[in-house]
């Protein structure tokens, strides 16, 4: 990866970090999928409006990518979010990083070894301490729905790769236009209390709602597909490793939640363990040997 596509992958993992966190206090004003279908819509207004770009995307594929990566994964993650921690779903949701290698391996045609296996492994056993470790446990079911929002969002971000047409904000534009419809149904059938949360909500909650559509999602997704055009998945994937240490500081800072031990210790499992599939142990020993090996 060029240090370009390096400093737009940054960007990404910063903004899903405080936007998740953030999106956090928003949740306890308005439902889950209401609130996916304000900002999609949101976002989907201003394509129409501003931006005004054409969608390449075949309508079929645009459907299948956008039930993956937005309605399934949404309704999934913010239902779970709405029952646990910050801390604690962002860790448990980096599962979403071997399941995109995974699905790189299975859909893309990229390679799925050894090392990969086993950092697959070890970084399950992380989620496992996660989940297990602490006195006051937290809920199985919200759990399991975390993991299978990640489950679903790097099978959306596969065939985004393999199904998409669009470009950096191109698929961005094309998810929007996918999941308004969707959403818009999932939140009619589904939920309940949408209009009284918008007349009840205030300007803090409205601002809240701002922060996590222009920056949690817009310029998170837009910098994401933005390399995702251009690099490999195991190579963009990694990037979201930083996610869970932006979304524990923003907690920690805004939402004065804590991270007790075994948070912090399955954490490093799992940053050990994605740190194996992505083969950063191997760069980092690389990089040691050649200093050596320029210090003789």
């Amino acid at each position: 990866m060029t240090p370009r596509q390096i400093a737009i992958a940054c960007i990404s993992p910063i903004c899903f970090g405080m936007g998740f966190t953030i999106a956090k206090p928003a949740l306890e004003q308005f439902p889950p999928l209401f609130l996916m279908l304000m900002v999609y819509g949101a976002i989907a207004l201003y394509f129409v409006a501003v931006r005004r770009s054409k969608v390449t995307t075949p309508w079929l594929s645009i459907l299948v990518i956008a039930s993956c990566a937005v309605t399934i994964q949404g309704a999934m993650l913010f239902g779970a979010l709405h029952e646990l921690p910050a801390t604690t779903t962002s860790l448990v949701l980096q599962m979403q990083v071997p399941f995109a290698v995974i699905f790189g391996w299975l859909l893309l045609g990229e390679t799925f070894d050894g090392r990969k296996t086993a950092g697959t492994l070890i970084a399950m056993l992380g989620v496992v301490m996660v989940i297990g470790l602490p006195e006051d446990k937290p809920p199985l079911w919200p759990l399991v729905m975390v993991i299978g929002s990640g489950f679903v969002w790097a099978l959306g971000q596969a065939l985004a790769r393999r199904l998409g047409k669009d470009l950096g904000l191109g698929m961005l534009q094309a998810n929007s236009y996918g999941a308004v419809p969707q959403l818009m149904l999932a939140t009619l059938l589904l939920e309940s209390g949408q209009w009284s949360s918008v007349v009840s909500a205030t300007p803090w909650h409205w601002a809240m709602l701002a922060f996590v559509a222009v920056i949690g999602f817009y310029v998170a997704y837009w910098s994401f597909y933005a390399v995702l055009s251009e690099c490999r998945m195991d190579e963009v994937a990694p990037f979201i490793l930083l996610m869970p240490l932006v979304s524990v500081l923003t907690a920690w800072a805004l939402l004065g939640e804590s991270v007790n031990l075994a948070q912090v210790a399955g954490g490093f499992v799992i940053m050990a363990g994605l740190g194996v599939i992505t083969g950063l142990d191997r760069l980092l020993t690389g990089r040691t040997a050649d200093r050596a090996a320029a210090g003789q």
